[in-house]
């Protein structure tokens, strides 16, 4: 029977680790929207000198939102088990601290986003630019609260999936672990075609016969974030640290 059979995380076991990812994660998202901003700015200015500016520059940073803290977790998934362990706390505690720590993340990274997307449309409305984004979003999905919902679940499910791929690259090694991608960065892809309603040939507007199915979108992602948690704390309280000898 092993240790993490026995003894059962405490709550401020999970506090304390959630706490510790998180900071850390919003260290490090506080240099990349300050540095996306910068861009940003840059970015308008530039254009509005060549050309006239009539799309939004900062949509294109939700991709960056979505990757950098995606590989941020793995390195962190597979760095942080031995340390934790060696502090004497569960891999059940681990697990559980690590799935709310990327939910906290997520949600930081979302409403940033989302605000951020107020600011550079007032901004533009206030100049006289067109505001839009190339993702040919509809008027409903353009809304602050729709926008920061979709935002918002995709993250989740990209930094779930980030934890769930480092673990598992741990437990099973480098050739099943790339073998597995289809399936631990596979919902990822997912959920952008469930949120993407005119996405051409992959819209999804019409496989729930609405064109607005954000709540069955919402739906769908909740079940795969919980699919891909459980297969998560699975895997990490079967994980094991391996022995350094000198």
């Amino acid at each position: 029977m092993s240790i993490d059979t026995v003894r059962r995380p405490t709550t401020s076991s999970v506090r304390a680790t959630a706490t510790w990812l998180l900071w850390m994660n919003l260290y490090l998202a506080a240099w990349f929207w300050g540095l996306a901003i910068i861009v940003v700015t840059a970015a308008l200015l530039l254009i509005n000198q060549v050309g006239e500016v009539n799309n939004s520059v900062l949509a294109f940073a939700r991709q960056g939102a979505l990757w950098f803290p995606f590989s941020v977790l793995i390195a962190i998934t597979a760095a942080y088990l031995p340390v934790h362990v060696a502090a004497g706390l569960t891999r059940r505690c681990l697990a559980l601290g690590s799935l709310v720590a990327a939910t906290g993340t997520a949600v930081v990274y979302g409403s940033v986003f989302s605000g951020l997307l107020l600011v550079e449309r007032a901004v533009f409305d206030a100049l006289g630019w067109q505001w839009r984004i190339l993702e040919d979003l509809t008027p409903a999905q353009e809304e602050p609260l729709t926008m920061w919902v979709s935002t918002t679940m995709l993250l989740v499910v990209g930094y779930v999936s980030g934890v769930l791929v480092g673990i598992t690259y741990q437990r099973v090694g480098g050739w099943f672990g790339t073998l597995a991608l289809p399936l631990t960065v596979g919902p990822v892809l997912l959920v952008f075609a469930l949120f993407a309603q005119n996405a051409g040939p992959f819209s999804t507007s019409e496989w729930f016969g609405g064109e607005q199915p954000l709540l069955v979108a919402c739906a769908a992602t909740l079940l795969i974030v919980g699919a891909m948690a459980f297969a998560f704390d699975r895997l990490t309280r079967g994980a094991s640290v391996p022995n350094r000898t000198s």
